[in-house]
C-alpha cells in the first residue's frame, strides 16, 4: 500500500497571504501565478503538496522580489495557530513537557518535516528535519519559517526577559541575517556545512519553567484524540532524491551515519530503503560531489586547488585524477570548455 503524500496546512501560508495583502500584494495575482485556487485557503483543514507550496513560495518571490518572507511568515506564528495540537501545546505544566508532545505530533503542524527532542539533565535539544526533497528556495524559506515561529513562541510564552538559548540553522546566512541580531535572547547560528535543518537548545532553567496554563487534563484529551491518526514521518517514494538533496544542500562531507542520525534511523534502513530503488549512498553521493565541483569550477576565478580543497579532497592532484574519472577530462579541460559553452 503506497503511503499518502506529504503536505503542509494551508492555515499558515494563509498567514503569508494576509501579511501581503496588507504591504499592497496582489494576492489574486499571486495566487494565479502560483496556479493555486483561492478557495484552497477557505477552509482551515486545507493541505497543500510539496510542488504546491514550492509554486507559491517562487510566485510570491517573483511578485515581491523579497527573499525574507519565511521571516515574516514565522512572526505571524503563534501557538494557537497550530490548530488543536496547540491548546495542548499551551496547556502543558513547562516547555520540556510540551517538547516532548509536539515532537509525537508534529506531523499535525508540518509533514514536511520531523522533530526530534532529546533532554539530558542540564538540557534539552529539539532538531527539526526535513523528510521530503525540496528545491533550496523552498527549503530556506522553510527553515526561515520554523526558526522564526520557535523564537516567537517562545517570546510570547516567558517573555523577552529569558535565559539564552541558542537556534542553529543548516543553511548559509541569508540576505537578511542581520535582522536576527535584535531577536531577544534567542541566538542565531548559521552553517552551511551542516545538513539541512534546525536544532533548536535550551537550558534545564528554561526548560522546567512552569507554564501560566498548565491543564494536564486538556493534554490527555487532545492526545486520546491525536493518537489515532499518528504516523510517523518518513520520506515519501523518493529516497534517492530525498538523500541527494541533503547532500546538496550541505557544502560539507556528509556520510551515511550522519544522516541516519539526524534522522533518528539506523543507516541500515537508509541503506535498505535506497537500495528498493537500486540506488546505494556511495554513487549518490559521488552524483552530488562532482555536480558541486562542476557548478565550483564553473565560478569566475575559481582554481582547482581550491575546489579540491572546498570538496575535502586532500590536494589537486587527487581531485583531479577523481574528476576525470567521472567526468571524462580534467578539471582544466572543463573550465576551458565551459568557458567556451561547449561543456561536457
Amino acid at each position: 500500500m503506497t503511503a499518502a503524500p506529504k503536505r503542509a496546512p494551508v492555515r499558515y501560508f494563509s498567514l503569508m497571504l494576509g501579511f501581503l495583502a496588507a504591504q499592497g500584494v496582489d494576492t489574486t495575482r499571486l495566487l494565479e501565478m502560483a496556479r493555486i485556487e483561492s478557495g484552497r485557503f477557505e477552509r482551515s483543514d486545507g493541505m497543500l503538496l510539496p510542488m504546491e507550496v514550492e509554486s507559491l513560495i517562487i510566485a510570491a518571490h517573483r511578485l515581491t522580489g523579497r527573499t525574507d518572507l519565511g521571516f515574516e511568515v514565522g512572526r505571524l506564528i503563534k501557538l494557537n495557530s497550530h490548530d488543536l495540537l496547540g491548546y495542548a501545546m499551551l496547556s502543558c505544566e513547562d516547555l520540556d513537557r510540551m517538547l516532548r508532545l509536539t515532537s509525537r505530533y508534529y506531523h499535525f503542524i508540518n509533514e514536511l518535516f520531523t522533530l526530534r527532542y532529546r533532554r539530558w539533565p542540564e538540557r534539552g535539544e529539539a532538531v527539526f528535519v526535513p523528510v521530503v526533497a525540496m528545491p533550496v528556495q523552498t527549503m530556506r524559506f522553510s527553515l526561515d519559517v520554523i526558526a522564526l515561529s520557535v523564537q516567537n513562541q517562545l517570546e510570547m510564552l516567558f517573555g523577552p526577559e529569558m535565559t539564552p538559548y541558542d537556534i542553529r540553522m543548516g543553511m548559509p546566512a541569508p540576505e537578511h541575517h542581520a535582522r536576527y541580531a535584535s531577536l531577544g535572547a534567542a541566538r542565531f547560528h548559521f552553517d552551511d556545512r551542516a545538513l539541512p535543518g534546525i536544532t533548536l537548545s535550551m537550558d534545564r532553567a528554561l526548560l522546567d519553567r512552569p507554564f501560566p496554563m498548565a491543564s494536564p487534563q486538556v493534554v490527555k484529551q487532545v492526545e486520546e484524540r491525536m493518537q489515532s491518526l499518528q504516523r510517523r514521518p518518513v520520506p515519501d517514494a523518493g529516497w534517492g532524491d530525498y538523500v541527494a538533496m541533503l547532500l546538496r544542500e550541505s557544502t560539507g562531507q556528509v556520510t551515511l551515519d550522519d544522516i541516519a542520525q539526524r534522522m533518528n534511523i539506523s543507516a541500515r534502513t537508509i541503506d535498505r530503503n535506497l537500495k528498493k530503488e537500486h540506488l546505494n549512498f556511495r554513487d549518490l553521493s559521488q552524483q552530488v560531489r562532482f555536480e558541486r565541483a562542476r557548478e565550483l569550477l564553473g565560478q569566475r576565478g575559481a582554481t582547482v586547488a581550491r575546489v579540491a580543497e572546498q570538496l575535502g579532497f586532500s590536494d589537486a592532484a587527487n581531485f583531479s585524477r577523481a574528476f576525470r574519472r567521472h567526468a571524462g577530462v580534467t578539471p582544466g579541460e572543463f573550465q576551458q570548455q565551459a568557458g567556451s559553452g561547449a561543456g561536457p
